[in-house]
């Protein structure tokens, strides 16, 4: 689209008429007036009475015009113009109100009098009028169809507008300038005033073409347009063209008579425009460029942008203006100020080409915003790979040479590079076509600019910048994410990532400088399934931008987790963009009704002051970025028909948490409960962030989906993953503040929210519903500063959000509050600990002990004690308990612990032992008589009972027994034996042989 402002070509711009191409003096008399659309229609006049003047400096300072007398000038056109439709675009002045024709064509004039210009197409003869005060210039427009009856009839003058209804078309004989004709060709009503430009189109342009043409005209006569769009014509007015698309059609290329071509918008939709003008600087060249480029065109375009139009492509044609050799032209971009050499610059290399025989120099997915500057410019001249091989390999470089720490380098389009080993460059470019791969423990020191047009193989290979005195910039053109795995910055001023999208699915650390993504489209922190990124400890303010930050959930059961949002300015909408079923905030999936309680809040905050949950209500309320919260995860729609949750990735959008972070007074780490949340995207380590405030709990709690129960962590903890949230007992004075630092991370890529209790060496009981398989365990902990009474050694018992959950508590002598983590003195002889259980379901339960050896150092006998029917289970022959129950609390158990052989003789005695051998088979001795009792719900005639010791020899005599469905059968032969024996029960489908105590 070579025609005015890009809009059209000769075939359709049949007349342009622009004083400013004529180079004559002021006053010359004008005898032709070069047609420029291409069709050399041009206007003329040989009589010298009547020829009009040129005239220098007349509109907008410099811009000439050509002077009409209104007595006898006028020039004719050298061909008829004909057309029926029509587009007009003219820039005229006329000093006097008097009446004079402008223009006379065969089926169209346009007339000015009396402040009014004058537009007639129709036969019989009938005008439409828009003002125009004389003694100024503005730009008049007027567009028809070549319809006979009935169409639209546009008119404009600067900001006037008129749609008038037309008829049937005039028939004029000569088409002149200057001048009206009428039907007997006589000329008459000759025009008083100056033009400077005219052009006409034979056809009904489309609202998008018209306003571009209009919005060219109006930054170079500095006019008034009709629609106004285009800003910068104070600065940038010439050469303007533009894209653009309306509902009746679109301009999507376009060239116009400047050297720069606009083409293949990806987003253009209804009401969008990208338009650029240049400043009119010389095809000359400056040295005011970036770090890695060498100089660039004088000559400056600036974008103005309505809407969003997605990516174009750019092609300069050079001519005779060329500058650089054929591989190192880089289109720059800056949106600051205009200038390019102070850091904000960047270098855009997509789809860079170079044709040799039209001299053009092509760029393909160029993103610009609105206030961009951008230039035409060269890189310096680096290394470039001559082949695909490894780095460290001669051979495939242009230089025979290893390029290092001092120089640049380019990979060329077809060509793999494999960084092998620790590597170093300045400057580095990846050409359209070119890979760059990273060698998994290969890291790649980068100290200057890195100009992505090919692609990244990542591998777990590190990025590094590494700059000692300069800003770096990484600029992404290929129009593709670009996936790190590890970057690092070290640089006194920064790295700046400056274009496209990024991911980094490792690590990320800035130890100086900051590291500033605001410029690019996107820099996503990855999380998966497999692993997520983190940042590592880092310098306080190193972020600037907005990051995504992601994180995986995995498959669990439905129901609430805790979590915490790793960004400064986190809202709750975060959370609902990401397709979790949310309820009660406003958001996208409107609200739930829980059954029988009215509307249902997915999300929760725990407030410390009043013991209580409080609903979040509102999409838009900010996360307290060191508070947990309670999200209820369910995949399908609310409320809860199919409890499972099936795996998402979430992401929030700002700037991570950075640097020290305190608890706010809201989130002060109150007397009791406290829902606190990581406020990194890292792991960090409990110990190492409480050390501010060494009062506040050693211990934490977190949520275990798996066994619908808090997992309790003492002692040797595992670290608290990123985003989640935790719980910590506060049991001293409150009121205090926590400060997280960047030193408390640790290192770890782990995906996972942690679902299960890393192993504790703390003797241990665990209760599981045999209904629902959810589980909970509870702790007893021998220390020698511990005492019967509550003590700041106790740790209590969180309540599970799921009603269905069994629970397993113990308490202190001197409270009747449910212990997690119960603390005794194992110097006392003995000890009755009380063990309560809550049952969310009736059915089967089972109470297990792990990690009781230790207590052996300190007691002969350790006892679980059912009080419901008076048993009695020595834990170090069978650890595992099973029992029945009905839902509800139980005060049921009792640890039983003595370090004296006789106080276990009597705590055992006129009791019953009971030791299980399988689900149906118990092993009881009751006021000193041994039982087998047994449920078996079939007839087995021959069972033979047998006793070994633990070398394998038989101690007694084998004893028969039949058995008959259930029941309990006496067994005389276990007399005087005394210790851990094996016993065998063997029938004719079964061996069953186990440890009892004797």
């Amino acid at each position: 689209q070579t025609g005015p402002a890009g809009v059209g070509s000769a075939l359709n711009n049949i007349v342009w008429l622009d004083a400013n191409q004529m180079g004559l003096n002021d006053n010359d008399a004008v005898a032709t007036w070069l047609d420029i659309s291409g069709n050399v229609n041009n206007v003329t006049q040989a009589s010298g009475s009547d020829q009009p003047l040129f005239k220098t400096n007349v509109i907008n300072t410099s811009f000439p015009a050509v002077r009409f007398d209104g007595v006898n000038d006028h020039l004719d056109f050298a061909s008829h113009i004909t057309t029926s439709a029509i587009t007009y675009f003219i820039v005229f002045n006329k000093d006097v109100t008097t009446y004079g024709g402008v223009f006379t064509l065969n089926k169209h004039i346009l007339l000015d009098a009396n402040n009014k210009s004058y537009v007639t197409s129709e036969n019989p003869f009938k005008s439409h009028f828009v003002t125009k005060p004389a003694g100024s210039f503005s730009i008049f427009t007027a567009t028809t169809s070549d319809d006979l009856v009935g169409p639209r009839y546009p008119i404009t003058n600067s900001s006037t507008y008129y749609n008038k209804p037309r008829s049937d078309l005039l028939n004029r004989p000569s088409s002149v300038l200057g001048a009206r004709v009428v039907e007997s060709g006589t000329v008459l009503n000759y025009f008083d005033g100056d033009i400077s430009e005219l052009i006409i189109y034979n056809e009904e342009l489309n609202r998008a073409s018209r306003t571009i043409v209009g919005e060219m005209l109006a930054a170079k006569y500095n006019l008034t347009s009709f629609y106004g769009i285009y800003s910068y014509e104070a600065t940038h007015p010439n050469d303007v063209i533009g894209i653009g698309m309306e509902s009746d059609g679109s301009n999507t290329s376009a060239k116009g008579r400047g050297s720069v071509t606009l083409s293949n918008p990806s987003l253009l939709s209804t009401g969008e425009y990208l338009l650029i003008g240049h400043d009119d600087g010389a095809f000359t060249t400056s040295v005011d460029v970036p770090s890695g480029i060498t100089q660039r065109f004088d000559r400056i375009w600036r974008v103005d942008e309505t809407g969003e139009t997605g990516t174009v492509d750019l092609q300069f044609d050079l001519g005779a203006n060329g500058f650089s050799a054929a591989g190192n032209y880089v289109l720059l971009i800056e949106n600051n100020d205009g200038v390019f050499n102070n850091g904000d610059a960047v270098i855009h290399l997509s789809g860079r080409s170079y044709d040799a025989g039209n001299a053009t120099v092509s760029f393909t997915n160029v993103s610009f915003s609105d206030g961009d500057y951008f230039t035409l410019a060269e890189e310096d001249s680096p290394n470039v790979s001559v082949s695909s091989g490894d780095w460290t390999d001669p051979a495939v470089w242009s230089c025979v040479c290893v390029p290092g720490a001092t120089d640049s380098a380019r990979v060329l389009s077809g060509h793999s590079i494999t960084v092998n080993t620790n590597s170093s460059i300045v400057d580095l470019g990846i050409d359209l076509g070119g890979t760059l791969t990273l060698d998994a423990a290969a890291t790649l020191e980068i100290s200057g600019d890195w100009n992505i047009n090919g692609s990244l193989a990542r591998n777990s290979g590190t990025i590094s910048a590494v700059s000692a005195s300069t800003l770096q910039s990484f600029y992404n053109t290929s129009g593709s994410t670009i996936s790190l795995a590890n970057l690092s910055v070290n640089n006194a001023n920064g790295l700046d990532i400056a274009s496209g999208d990024w991911a980094l699915s490792g690590d990320l650390q800035v130890t100086a400088g900051g590291l500033d993504v605001s410029t690019a489209n996107s820099f996503t922190l990855s999380s998966d399934a497999g692993a997520t990124s983190q940042i590592l400890n880092s310098m306080s303010d190193a972020f600037t931008g907005d990051f995504t930050i992601q994180r995986f959930i995995g498959d669990r059961n439905a129901g609430y987790c805790n979590i915490s949002a790793p960004i400064s300015d986190a809202i709750f909408n975060d959370l609902d963009d990401d397709g979790l079923s949310i309820s009660g905030i406003g958001g996208v999936d409107g609200t739930a009704n829980a059954i029988g309680t009215g509307l249902f809040y997915s999300i929760k905050n725990y407030n410390p002051h009043t013991d209580a949950e409080e609903n979040i209500t509102s999409k838009d309320a900010s996360m307290v970025r060191t508070s947990g919260y309670n999200l209820w995860l369910q995949t399908s729609a609310l409320p809860n028909p199919t409890p499972t949750f099936t795996s998402k990735t979430i992401d929030w959008t700002g700037t991570p948490n950075n640097g020290d972070v305190q608890t706010p007074f809201s989130n002060q780490i109150s007397t009791g409960w406290n829902l606190l949340g990581n406020p990194y995207h890292s792991h960090i380590d409990w110990d190492l962030a409480r050390a501010t405030q060494p009062a506040i709990s050693e211990s934490y709690y977190v949520w275990n989906t798996d066994n619908g129960s808090y997992d309790f962590e003492t002692g040797t903890k595992r670290s608290i993953a990123p985003e989640q949230g935790f719980w910590v007992y506060q049991s001293v004075s409150g009121g205090r503040y926590l400060t997280f630092q960047e030193s408390n991370k640790v290192n770890s890529n782990s995906s996972t929210f942690y679902r299960t209790r890393r192993p504790s060496n703390h003797p241990e009981f665990s209760l599981k519903s045999k209904v629902n398989n959810f589980k909970h365990s509870m702790y007893v902990r021998p220390n020698f500063y511990a005492t019967d009474d509550l003590d700041e050694l106790d740790a209590p018992f969180l309540k599970s959000p799921v009603e269905d959950a069994p629970a397993i508590t113990s308490r202190a002598k001197n409270s009747e509050m449910k212990l997690i983590s119960n603390s005794f003195n194992p110097l006392n002889e003995s000890q009755i600990i009380p063990i309560s259980i809550y049952a969310g379901v009736s059915g089967d339960h089972e109470i297990t002990s792990n990690n009781i050896d230790d207590l052996y150092d300190n007691y002969s006998c350790i006892y679980l004690k059912d009080k419901l029917n008076n048993q009695i289970i020595d834990l170090i022959v069978d650890p595992t308990y099973n029992f029945d129950t009905k839902k509800g609390y139980f005060n049921r158990f009792e640890l039983i612990l003595s370090n004296s052989f006789n106080s276990c003789q009597k705590i055992i005695e006129n009791k019953t032992f009971v030791q299980n051998l399988d689900s149906k088979l118990e092993l009881r001795n009751s006021h000193n008589q041994w039982y087998l009792d047994y449920t078996l719900g079939e007839e087995i005639t021959k069972v033979q009972v047998q006793i070994f010791n633990l070398a394998g020899q038989q101690v007694k005599n084998p004893t028969s027994i039949s058995l008959v469905n259930s029941g309990s059968i006496p067994i005389d032969n276990l007399d005087g034996l005394n210790g851990i024996y094996l016993i065998q029960i063997v029938s004719k489908n079964k061996i069953l042989t186990k440890s009892i105590k004797l």
